[in-house]
């Protein structure tokens, strides 16, 4: 990567550092002894020479702590480390050895994720829901659909009254407005899980009979 430096703009934050601006688009933080160190200004080339030393002095091996001390923190996806290398201003090189240096030694892993994910979340979020979510985090879909196929063991209906049962909507409420009011809650609240509308209505049908019954 070589460049005319547009810009080298100072970060707000107690530790001085600096986003360096290229002609070409790019760009990257260094902390204020790196930018003299490597004599950077504004105007002045930044040859592909600088670069790699830059490369191999700075940003990957702090891009690699930095992967590995997210991935300590919590399981991420591949993408979602990605976007937070990005969001700490490494180069686009830098991430994508880091993130392959982490995969190398299996300490990201999307299928893993995902169905750890489904493991942890299938007794509250609908099979819907947590496509949605993995989606979300990036996980590719033929790693979803596997995830689902293996590793979730819910029935939809069970787990609606599951729900029901925990929030205790008051659907028999004597005043009709109320119990009107509850009624779309819990549509409302069962919907934002991602539950199919059918199984939804015939749930909460069962759920209010049993309350009858009580």
């Amino acid at each position: 990567m070589n460049g005319i430096i547009q810009e080298i703009r100072p970060l707000s934050g107690k530790k001085m550092r600096f986003r360096i601006c290229l002609d070409n688009g790019a760009d990257f933080l260094l902390y204020r002894k790196e930018v003299g160190r490597y004599e950077l200004e504004e105007g002045k080339e930044l040859t592909e020479e600088v670069y790699q030393t830059l490369f191999q002095e700075v940003f990957l091996p702090r891009a690699k702590m930095k992967a590995m001390h997210l991935l300590e923190q919590m399981d991420r996806t591949e993408v979602e480390l990605y976007s937070k290398l990005k969001d700490n201003g490494y180069p686009e090189d830098a991430i994508s050895a880091a993130i392959e240096y982490v995969r190398s030694y299996h300490y990201i892993d999307d299928e893993r994720y995902a169905r750890n994910y489904v493991r942890c979340h299938q007794e509250n979020k609908s099979v819907r829901r947590m496509t949605m979510d993995l989606r979300n985090k990036g996980v590719p879909d033929h790693l979803i659909q596997l995830a689902l196929e293996e590793e979730n063991e819910t029935d939809p209906m069970a787990q609606i009254r599951r729900l029901l049962e925990k929030k205790k909507f008051d659907l028999l409420n004597e005043d009709r407005e109320k119990a009107r009011k509850e009624l779309a809650r819990a549509y409302r609240f069962l919907g934002s899980r991602g539950f199919d509308a059918n199984d939804i209505g015939n749930a909460i049908r069962e759920y209010a009979q049993n309350l009858e019954d009580i």
